[in-house]
């Protein structure tokens, strides 16, 4: 706006010239100056009415150290065409980029371009690609007019994945988790039909809906499995992680690098795994949450665990005792709870003793350098097996 009205206050200036020197060259200057100042006015306001752009990612979740390929297309749907138009894409810091990240150029009535440019992963994260910012303008240079030309897209980066070399699974069997004909196992989660209520039966096993409808008591029949569940709660409260923000990230990072390999490694066991995480998910309704995912098996299992760890970020969130108290009775019998955090409060001490006492084979992992030994020594007392995490080297050798 700076430079249209220094640009009117010269045409004023030159026709008050003309009319006290009764000089003509400054009035054609002052009119002239006008007619341009008018003309870039109308064409920054219609030139930029058709304009808008369109992205499309190859893929929009990528494992840690991939690439993805990002085109953007830039769309004239006007009957003018634009005497320049600058686009340019903006990037999130921390991911590199190949490739030109905008275009520059008329843009003819009804014409489309394109323009490629490729994104690596470099760092784990939730990110927005975009948007696109347009900007147009006259001629003369005097005028110009920006906006966004589309939404954002968005962008999942998988956390890095370590090969976990010596684990060792808990197991309630002493022969270890093995494939069986008899199931023995049952899943609450998993109800695959109703039976006749038995005596031992407690309430959470009544089915009042086929109750209401038979009349007389009737329970769930849940699905079976002769192999444990592993359910892993990590840890991302902010008060969990003390030290400044840099020291913070850095020991995050290093909780999900662990979650993200301990949960690879059992998946490729044969094992079913869930998670529960407190943390933030930005692309969440609400900015912080419980996030969950129910324990499955198999590659599909493993990109809907990478996806929730990809996007997670310290935030705050329920104490982890509550959330280990609540989640308790959805947890099939004998499944492995794998606790992530940097350290553990007394209640939350009590509450792993307490599913250990229930039948549930609990872990402790005390990721960063400031896991506490005094908390480990605590843990082994009460007979739940405790490491410390405080690089990624200490992944590989990890005792589960």
């Amino acid at each position: 706006m700076i430079l249209p009205l220094l640009w009117a206050l010269l045409a004023g200036l030159a026709l008050v010239l003309s009319w006290v020197t009764a000089t003509p060259g400054f009035a054609w200057a002052g009119y002239l100056m006008l007619v341009a100042l008018a003309f870039a006015a109308l064409t920054v306001r219609l030139s930029g009415r058709g304009l808008c752009s369109r992205r499309e990612l190859s893929v929009d979740r990528i494992a840690f150290g991939e690439r993805v390929a990002v085109e953007v297309e830039l769309r004239n749907e006007s009957r003018l065409p634009t005497l320049w138009v600058v686009a340019t894409e903006a990037l999130p810091a921390g991911l590199p980029m190949t490739g030109p990240r905008g275009w520059v150029g008329p843009l003819g009535a009804r014409a489309v371009t394109r323009f490629r440019y490729t994104v690596d992963g470099a760092r784990r994260g939730y990110y927005q690609i975009g948007p696109t910012v347009l900007r147009t303008g006259d001629i003369f240079g005097l005028m110009h007019r920006q906006r966004p030309g589309g939404p954002s897209s968005a962008l999942t980066v998988f956390p890095r994945i370590v090969a976990v070399e010596h684990a060792r699974l808990p197991s309630r069997r002493p022969t270890g988790e093995a494939r069986a004909r008899h199931r023995v196992v049952e899943d609450p989660t998993q109800v695959v039909g109703v039976r006749p209520y038995q005596r031992d039966d407690g309430l959470r096993r009544i089915h009042w809906r086929a109750t209401a409808h038979t009349g007389r008591l009737q329970s769930k029949l849940f699905e079976v499995s002769a192999q444990a569940d592993a359910a892993m709660v990590l840890d991302l409260r902010r008060t969990a992680y003390a030290g400044p923000p840099g020291e913070a990230e850095e020991a995050a990072e290093l909780a999900i690098t662990t979650a993200a390999s301990v949960a690879h490694h059992l998946l490729d066991r044969g094992q079913r795994v869930g998670l529960l995480a407190l943390a933030r998910d930005p692309a969440g309704e609400s900015s912080d949450t419980l996030l969950s995912v129910v324990p499955g098996r198999g590659r599909d299992q493993l990109a809907r665990l990478l996806s929730v760890l990809g996007r997670v970020e310290l935030g705050a969130a329920p104490s982890l005792a509550d959330v280990l108290e609540e989640r308790k009775e959805s947890l099939s019998w004998g499944s492995s709870v794998v606790v992530i955090t940097p350290e553990l409060e007394e209640r939350d001490l009590l509450t792993m003793l307490s599913l250990r006492v229930s039948g549930f084979e609990v872990k402790a992992l005390l990721v960063g350098r400031g896991a506490a030994v005094k908390q480990r020594t605590a843990l082994e007392a009460m007979g739940i097996r405790a490491s410390r995490v405080q690089s990624e080297a200490d992944i590989r050798v990890i005792d589960l």
